[in-house]
Formats: C-alpha cells, sequence, structure tokens
C-alpha cells in the first residue's frame, strides 16, 4: 500500500488514465503540467533512497549559472547497472540525514554538502564564487563551511577535499562576501523610486558589546533592514539565535525590517513602500521627540 492505495487500486487508476507512469517507481497524477519541481521530486522518488544533488542541487538553491537539467540525484546506494532512471545517480557512502534540506517538499542537499560535491567537479576558482555567493545569501555560514571542514582527513580525501579545506581557512568569522545580490537589488529599489539607499554589512552593538552584522542600515533613522531566504531557514539553534540578535538590536533602539528575498525579485513595491513606511514612522518618532536617532 503506497499513499492509502493498494497496488490493484493503483493498477486500477493506471488503466483508467487517472495516473500515468513515469518509470517502473514514479506515477504523476494526468493532467498535472510537467514543471521542474515536479521533475526533480520524480527523479529522487525513482532511485532508492536519493535526494537532488550537485548542479541539480545548486539550481534548486537559486544559485547563478546553473541548470535543474538533466537531474542529479545522490543515494547511499550502489545504483543498478544497466538501469534506467529519471535522473543521473551517484552514489556516496559519506553521505547521512544531516546532508538533507527540504525546498517545496523535494529533499535535496544542504547549500554547504552541495559545495562539497561541486568542489570535486568544478575549478576551484568558479567554486570560490558559488561559496561567496551562498555566504553573501545566507544560504551558508563561517560555521557551516567550518564544521564541514573539521570532518575532512587533514589530507587527501574525496575530489575537492583540498579546496574546501582553503576555502575555510581564508574565511574567518569576520569575513565578507562580495557584495550580496539581494542587497544590491533593495538598493537599486530605492534608488529607483528617488530615496536614500542603505548602508550594506554593517556591525552593531550596544553600551556594551557587539550584536552582529546586519545586511541594510540607516543610521540617522537608526533602521536595519534584514534579508530573509524562504528556502533555507537553518537549524532550530540557528533560528532561535537570529531572533535574538533581532531582539537585542530593538532594545538597542534599532527599528528592524524584515523582507523576503522573493519580494526583493518578484514583489519589489512592497520592499519599496515597507522600507518607506518605517523611515517615515522613525521621522515622526524623532519630530515627537519619541525616537532613538542620533
Amino acid at each position: 500500500m503506497v499513499a492509502g492505495l493498494t497496488r490493484s487500486a493503483i493498477r486500477h487508476r493506471v488503466a483508467k488514465g487517472i495516473f500515468e507512469p513515469l518509470s517502473a517507481r514514479v506515477l504523476r497524477v494526468v493532467g498535472s503540467g510537467p514543471t521542474d519541481h515536479q521533475l526533480a521530486m520524480a527523479a529522487s522518488l525513482d532511485a532508492t533512497e536519493s535526494v537532488v544533488a550537485l548542479h541539480s542541487a545548486a539550481a534548486l538553491w537559486e544559485l547563478p549559472g546553473f541548470s535543474l537539467e538533466p537531474v542529479h540525484v545522490v543515494t547511499t546506494r550502489r545504483p543498478h547497472r544497466g538501469t534506467m532512471h529519471l535522473g543521473i545517480v551517484h552514489s556516496s557512502v559519506r553521505f547521512d540525514e544531516s546532508d538533507v534540506a527540504v525546498i517545496n517538499g523535494i529533499r535535496v542537499t544542504t547549500p554547504v554538502r552541495t559545495l562539497v560535491d561541486l568542489a570535486g567537479r568544478l575549478h576551484p576558482d568558479r567554486v570560490e564564487r558559488v561559496c561567496d555567493t551562498m555566504w553573501a545569501r545566507r544560504l551558508i555560514t563561517y560555521r557551516h563551511l567550518h564544521d564541514y571542514a573539521v570532518r575532512l582527513p587533514p589530507r587527501g580525501g574525496a575530489p575537492g577535499a583540498r579546496v574546501i579545506r582553503r576555502l575555510a581557512e581564508a574565511r574567518p568569522p569576520e569575513f565578507r562576501p562580495p557584495e550580496s545580490s539581494a542587497e544590491h537589488r533593495v538598493n537599486e529599489l530605492l534608488e529607483k523610486a528617488g530615496v536614500p539607499e542603505l548602508e550594506r554589512q554593517v556591525d552593531i552593538g550596544d553600551n556594551n558589546t557587539w550584536i552582529g552584522r546586519v545586511d541594510l542600515a540607516d543610521r540617522r533613522l537608526r533602521v536595519l533592514v534584514e534579508v530573509q531566504s524562504e528556502l533555507f531557514h537553518g537549524s532550530v539553534l540557528d533560528q532561535r539565535n537570529d531572533q535574538v540578535r533581532l531582539e537585542r538590536l530593538r532594545a538597542a533602539g534599532w527599528a528592524v525590517l524584515e523582507v523576503q528575498q522573493f519580494d526583493i525579485w518578484h514583489r519589489p513595491e512592497r520592499v519599496v513602500e515597507a522600507v518607506g513606511r518605517l523611515r517615515a514612522s522613525r521621522r515622526t518618532d524623532r519630530a515627537d521627540g519619541r525616537g532613538h536617532v542620533a
């Protein structure tokens, strides 16, 4: 029985044209238009205990320059020779659930595992660009990269291990990646709207200690804008620490606006309006003597 259906019920629906087989293991509801996500899901279900990986995973994480097709998947099982699959199947003995994330219901390698897999197949310079793009988009952090690097043998190891060790060594905790495309996009939208841009990657502290680095800031009005990815939210601990950081920023007198990366690219008017409203409210507070504007 699969999803509440017996094998005979499934065969009946196939005969009636309700389901159509994509492979011996995967069925699709007739009439559901094929999409990239459907293709990725089908490929991962077709190969036993597999997840979308490599170039296809990079495409799902919306990294520039990568294509979903042909769909690559990785599994801990050895692929059967001569068996046709909906995707290109790779096997890995160094793979477990800590390497798996979920995007729209699709199991996919985490950003850092995707980076590690690509490191053995791409030119080191391109791997470095991918690493910095992931870092700028908050798909990976110092902890993600360095925790994975220490799991690697000090010498040798899988293809790309040396590249990952070099990337980790060159990126200390205070490392700032090249300009984030999301941050640049926000300032581009503000410029087009004829309003002042925001300062990028600003270190903020209170009277006692450093609180953290924020994406965008208006120091005069003490307004902060944080870009949140809808794809990857990190562990529960990451989320809790991020919430604590935002609460400390607010307690220190900063107004914090969280904007979604999807809105930046697909609903830009919402972002411009939200930033404008927050700035206007801070100016009003300042005029009324309620603000914390320095």
